[in-house]
C-alpha cells in the first residue's frame, strides 16, 4: 500500500533569511548542498560562530552507512541555499576523520554544533528519515528559518477488529483523544519482535474492547510519521494519557497479556473495572526496578551460550554487588550499553561474579571482550587492564579488540580493489551485483556500524 504525504509549515522566525558566505577556510559545497569535512579544515567550518553546523560521521564500508547516503544527500538538498546551517560529513574511519575532543562509538553519527554553544553537541538519535531529521535540525538549530516538511502516511484504514489502527494522517484525532487512555503499539512489520507481540496485543485488545475508556492501537512506524514522534526502536509501546495525553513508555522486559494490562491499569489516567477479573485499576502498585537491570544480565545458563556468539563483539562485566568499586561502575556501564544499543555487533551484558560461578572470576569489578570469530571462542576472553574504568577507556578498549563483521569485511575489501583499480568506490547495487555481498533485511533507519581504531598502546 502507497504511502501518502502531509505537509506542516515549521516557522521558526519571521525573518528573511539573505544567503551569506561559507566560513573562511571551508570546503565548498557539493551539488547537494553537503560540505565534507576533515581534521584539518573542523575548526573553520564547524566553530564558525555564524552557522550551526550540522555533521554526520560515516564508514564508507559501513551497511547502515551505505542506506543512510540517500537521506542524507536529502537533507543536504533541503538546506542548500541556506548558509547559515551548514550540512556535512567525515568519514570517521579514516586518520583525518579521527576529530579531537569528539567521542563516536558507531557511525553514522550525526552531530549538531549550534551557533551560540560550538561546545557541546546535540546528537541525532532517531530514525533516520529525512522529514524527522530536517525537524530535528529545525527544532534545535539556534539561527531562524522556516521551512516546509512532508511527512508520510498511508491511507485512513477501514476500522475492524479489537485493534485500532491508526496512521499519520488519524493521529492526532485517535491517539491524542483527551477523553481515551489510548496504549500504542508502534511496530515494523519485518520486525521479529513486533511480530510475536501482535497475538498478544490483538489479545489485550479483545480483553478491553468494551471499556469505554481505554484504545489498544497500533502504528506502522515504518510507513507513517508524525510531527515531535521520534522511535528509537520496535516494537515500542507508550500510552497517552486521557486529559493532557502525557506519555508513559512501556518499559518491562515482559510482555505478557498480564504484565501489558498491569502497566495500564498502574499508569491510566481514567479509573477503568478488568472485564475479565472485575478487579479496579489504580489498585495495582508499581514495581520500582533496580537501575542495574536496564544492562542485561547473565546467568549461569545464559553466559555460556551469550559470549559464543560468532557474530557478536560480547563484552561482559563481571561484579559483586557488596563490591564498592562495581557499584561506582554501574553508572558508567549503563551508559556504555545505551551508546552501543544501536550497534549490532557488539553486545554488552552484565553478570554477578559472586553469585554465577561459571565464569570463574575471583577479581571484582572485571571487565572482558570475547570477540566475534568464525570458530569457537576462547572463553578466556580479553581482559581491560586499563588503571582508569572510564566510559572514553572503555570504548577505546572495546574499538582496539571488537572484530568487524563478515559483510564489513566483504565490503573493505571491495573499495580497496576499486581504490587499487583506480575507480570510483562501488555502490550498493554493485556491491551486490558484482562482489555477491547480500546486505541483511533489517532495518537500517536505526542501527549503527562500528568505530574500528588501530592499536596504539596497551590499555
Amino acid at each position: 500500500m502507497r504511502s501518502v504525504l502531509f505537509s506542516v509549515l515549521y516557522l521558526i522566525a519571521c525573518v528573511v533569511i539573505v544567503e551569506g558566505n561559507l566560513p573562511p577556510g571551508s570546503p565548498p559545497k557539493d551539488e547537494n548542498g553537503i560540505i565534507t569535512l576533515t581534521n584539518q579544515n573542523w575548526d573553520a567550518v564547524v566553530n564558525s560562530p555564524e552557522h550551526d553546523v550540522v555533521v554526520n560521521f560515516f564508514s564508507p564500508t559501513c551497511i547502515y552507512c551505505i542506506r543512510f547516503e540517500p537521506i542524507w544527500i536529502e537533507v543536504g538538498k533541503y538546506f542548500k541555499e541556506e548558509d547559515t546551517v551548514l550540512i556535512t560529513k567525515v568519514d570517521a574511519s579514516r586518520p583525518d576523520g579521527m576529530i579531537p575532543g569528539i567521542d563516536i562509538a558507531g557511525v553514522p553519527t550525526v552531530l549538531l554544533f549550534r551557533a551560540i554553544d560550538k561546545g557541546r553537541s546535540i546528537m541525532y538519535s532517531d530514525q533516520r528519515s529525512t522529514s524527522l531529521i530536517v525537524e530535528w535540525l529545525l527544532e534545535n538549530a539556534h539561527l531562524p528559518i522556516d521551512v516546509e516538511i512532508s511527512y508520510k502516511s498511508l491511507p485512513l484504514p477501514t476500522q475492524s477488529g479489537p485493534v485500532t489502527e491508526v496512521v499519520g494522517l488519524n493521529f492526532k484525532s485517535i491517539v491524542l483523544n483527551p477523553d481515551k487512555d489510548v496504549f500504542v503499539n508502534f511496530y515494523a512489520p519485518w520486525c521479529p519482535f513486533s511480530n510475536m507481540l501482535q497475538p498478544t496485543w490483538r489479545a489485550l485488545a479483545d480483553r478491553l474492547k468494551d471499556v469505554p475508556t481505554v484504545t489498544i492501537a497500533q502504528f506502522d512506524g515504518t510507513q507513517n510519521e508524525v510531527p515531535g514522534l521520534h522511535l528509537h526502536a520496535y516494537p515500542t509501546m507508550i500510552l497517552y494519557r486521557a486529559g493532557d495525553n502525557q506519555q508513559r513508555q512501556y518499559r518491562g522486559f515482559s510482555r505478557t497479556e498480564e504484565s501489558l494490562l498491569e502497566f495500564l491499569q498502574t499508569e491510566s489516567l481514567i479509573a477503568f473495572v478488568d472485564p475479565a477479573t472485575g478487579k479496579m485499576s489504580h489498585e495495582v502498585e508499581t514495581v520500582v526496578k533496580d537501575h542495574a537491570l536496564d544492562v542485561p544480565e547473565l546467568t549461569d545458563d545464559l553466559y555460556e551460550v551469550s559470549v559464543q556468539k560468532k557474530d557478536k563483539n560480547v563484552v561482559v562485566l563481571f561484579y559483586a554487588p557488596w563490591c564498592e568499586h562495581s557499584q561506582e561502575l554501574f553508572g558508567t556501564w549503563e551508559d556504555l550499553y545505551r551508546d552501543y544499543l544501536s550497534i549490532t555487533s557488539v553486545s554488552i551484558y552484565q553478570i554477578d561474579a559472586t553469585k554465577y560461578k561459571k565464569p570463574n572470576i575471583a577479581i571484582y569489578p572485571t571487565i572482558k571482550i570475547f570477540p566475534s570469530t568464525q570458530s569457537a571462542k576462547n572463553m578466556e576472553g580479553i581482559t581491560f587492564k586499563g588503571k582508569e574504568t572510564t566510559l572514553r577507556n572503555i570504548k577505546e578498549f572495546i574499538q582496539l579488540n571488537a572484530v568487524r563483521t563478515e559483510i564489513e569485511v566483504k565490503i573493505q575489501e571491495a573499495h580497496e580493489e576499486s581504490v587499487k583499480r583506480g575507480l570510483p568506490l562501488p555502490t550498493e547495487h554493485e556491491l551486490e551485483a558484482k562482489h555477491g555481498i547480500d546486505f541483511p533485511n533489517i532495518d537500517y533507519s536505526i542501527g549503527q556500524s562500528m568505530i574500528y581504531r588501530t592499536p596504539k598502546e596497551e590499555l
